[in-house]
């Protein structure tokens, strides 16, 4: 986990971002600020923020969020299931797409199903955010959905127990999460947020949007105005209570939907929380509350947190709420993570996670080397001193008797140490193998349910009786387009052409309940077989192939 970072709620005008850090495994918000976007750069420099992680926001048309439902299987798995789900509604869509997703954890539990997030932005947009924040000279770490930072604060800070709706209201839009004792059940991003309270204004009032927004900010209030408020109070208030009923109505929308995914007619909220800067109206939440009929809070996700200088949310953190929640969801361990990367960034992250296993690997083979080494020498060290032993009993009787026996010995001794490190790294290098070409030829029709290593006299790979170690491999499968003899046909052929496998022997069978299972004997043994092993293998395995089929 990093300790520093910035959270940025990009909007159409204003950027608002929030610079927090962990502290002795407690997030600090060392500064805030609210700037048009245009002078983000300049602002990033005056906080000295240049160079630091940036967790930002995306809401609005450049994104779809979809809960969709999921095969239980690895998550790499569904990852390439959902892969062929993006890349459908990328076709229909026209637009090449960037997506990532996260499991519902608390929706899976209530269906007894997986159910997926599934958060889809247009590569366009990710490229052209990516490199407008990368001139700010801020080091992207990915494009978060509102909703999902949202969640993140609300769980970090209040708990989310209950069932709570979150909303924070933008100038254009409004992001909603729905929390069940911590769970994200739901999350939208839905069209109209403050704007529509000051075009409600604006129309009651017959005046344009600016000047409707100043009367919104001088004089408005969902509150009644009371006796002797001027005719223009009296109007703003009229006007807001108009664009109560469009609000209601989004938030009673986004409960019907989730009612209907989670299949809970009686599902019921048991409060609101209210954030975002187009929910700055004094009176919303009572207004809301009275209608609803449910307890309407304003939602503070700065408060208690602010150890630096941060007068950007004197009487304002709810307007951060979004910010905040994508700065502790990068900082906390535990954070409900969501993060849409360019290709460029893809690439670049794959590279260092898959870096890091190479390098993880290879200190664990240079140690399992050094240690050999180390019994090797010990062993040297121990022939030597017998060799001296014997040389010296051989002094004593017959010379040239007593030179052979030595060196048949000595051969023995040094063939059966041989043999004892050979077959002591052969199970270890062999499953490092044989996992490494799973993850890279693994049909997608297929999951693996375990791997192991096991020592046993294996007729057909050519070895006679003889106990060998060697992977057995099995799984399931699903059929999708092609039966699942060829997938497991193809993979069984895919490691047979790898170089550091001597042989593969599969077997695959459906059960009386319509399970298909499959299992794959795999030795990657370097000592060669006796000859026509490799023939005897492939015939055997193919023969059993048919047979199954």
């Amino acid at each position: 986990m990093t300790s520093r970072v910035v959270g940025l709620d990009l909007g159409g005008d204003t950027a608002r971002l929030v610079e927090a850090r962990l502290v002795k495994g407690a997030v600090e918000i060392h500064r805030a600020a609210a700037v048009p976007v245009e002078e983000l750069g300049a602002t990033v420099a005056a906080l000295r923020l240049s160079g630091a992680p940036v967790a930002c926001g995306v809401t609005g048309r450049d994104m779809i969020l979809r809960t969709t439902a999921v095969p239980p299987v690895p998550l790499w798995q569904v990852r390439e299931h959902l892969a062929f789900e993006v890349d459908d509604i990328a076709e229909q869509s026209g637009d090449a797409l960037r997506a990532d997703f996260h499991l519902l954890d608390g929706v899976s539990a209530a269906l007894d199903e997986d159910q997926a997030l599934l958060a889809l932005v247009r590569s366009a947009v990710v490229d052209e955010r990516t490199a407008f924040l990368s001139a700010a000279k801020l080091r992207v770490t990915g494009l978060t959905p509102n909703a999902v930072a949202l969640f993140n604060a609300v769980v970090a800070t209040d708990g989310g127990d209950g069932t709570v709706l979150a909303v924070n209201l933008r100038g254009q839009h409004t992001d909603i999460a729905l929390v069940r004792d911590g769970e994200l059940l739901a999350a939208r991003n839905l069209s109209g947020g403050g704007d529509t309270l000051t075009a409600s204004v604006a129309e009651v009032l017959g005046v344009g949007t600016a000047l409707a927004e100043k009367a919104k900010r001088e004089v408005g209030s969902f509150d009644d105005p009371g006796p002797g408020a001027d005719v223009r109070t009296e109007d703003v208030a009229a006007g807001l209570q108009e664009s109560l009923r469009p609000l209601v109505g989004m938030l009673q929308s986004t409960l019907a939907v989730a009612r209907n995914q989670l299949r809970a007619p009686d599902l019921e909220v048991d409060r609101v929380l209210l954030s975002g800067a187009g929910a700055c109206v004094p009176g919303l939440e009572r207004a809301l509350s009275r209608t609803l009929g449910l307890p309407v809070e304003r939602f503070d996700p700065t408060e208690g947190y602010v150890v630096g200088d941060a007068p950007a949310l004197a009487g304002r953190g709810a307007d951060f709420a979004v910010a905040t929640g994508l700065a502790m969801m990068a900082l906390l361990e535990d954070g409900w993570r969501i993060r849409i990367r360019s290709e460029a960034g893809e690439r670049a992250e794959l590279f260092r996670s898959r870096t890091s296993w190479l390098v993880a690997s290879f200190v664990v083979l240079v140690l399992g080397l050094g240690v050999s080494a180390w019994r090797a020498h010990a062993d040297h060290a121990a022939a030597l001193a017998d060799r001296v032993a014997l040389g010296r009993r051989v002094e004593s009787n017959q010379a040239a008797v007593r030179d052979h026996e030595r060196d048949v010995a000595e051969a023995r001794r040094l063939g059966a140490r041989l043999a004892a490190v050979e077959e002591a790294t052969a199970p270890g290098t062999g499953l490092l193998t044989v996992l490494a070409l799973l993850e890279e030829h693994l049909p997608v029709e297929l999951w693996v349910r375990s791997v192991r290593t096991v020592r046993a006299a294996e007729p057909d790979f050519g070895r006679g009786g003889e106990a060998r170690p060697h992977v057995v491999v099995q799984g399931g499968g699903k059929e999708q387009d092609r039966a699942l003899a060829d997938a497991v046909v193809e993979v069984t052929t895919r490691l047979r052409a790898h170089p550091d496998v001597a042989g593969v022997l599969p077997h695959f069978a459906t059960d009386a309940r319509g399970d298909f299972g499959w299992e794959l004997r795999v030795d990657t043994s370097v000592v060669p077989a006796a000859e026509g092993a490799d023939e005897a293998v492939v015939a055997g395995a193919d023969a059993a192939a048919e047979g199954a089929g």
